[in-house]
């Protein structure tokens, strides 16, 4: 996947350990929008990516083996130095879902599946274009 990018486009970080609806996601977004879509396949590769190359949004999966959305959110966070993301929690519990809402962390919770429709439409309301 070619991840350089033009200044006027946005990146989003994919993160989920479910490599097929990583990969359709960015790949639709990528198809639809003026996105650019990166997969990271959990926990240890989003924080690098972060660190390396702070997205504009992380779409986090809250159920990931090994840490949770919760943990994944800290340590992106401190990862990314200055500059802060917007980190949207993913997750196909409510009950996960209702928690993010509570914690500042985190601008916004969606349900899987996600509509990837939708998803467009809230990543623009977050980040205009540069």
């Amino acid at each position: 996947m070619n991840l350089e990018l033009h200044p006027s486009q946005r990146r989003l970080l994919v993160v989920d350990n479910d490599h097929d609806l990583v990969d359709s996601l960015c790949e639709w977004i990528g198809l639809s929008s003026d996105w650019t879509a990166v997969p990271a396949y959990g926990s240890a590769e989003a924080i690098a990516q972060a660190g390396t190359s702070p997205p504009d949004v992380i779409l986090l999966d809250m159920e990931m083996p090994g840490a949770d959305g919760f943990d994944t959110a800290e340590r992106l966070e401190r990862a990314s130095g200055d500059k802060h993301s917007v980190i949207l929690a993913l997750t196909g519990s409510a009950d996960l879902r209702d928690a993010a809402l509570r914690d500042a962390r985190f601008t916004a919770s969606i349900l899987k599946p996600a509509d990837p429709g939708r998803l467009l439409v809230l990543l623009s309301s977050l980040v205009p274009k540069h």
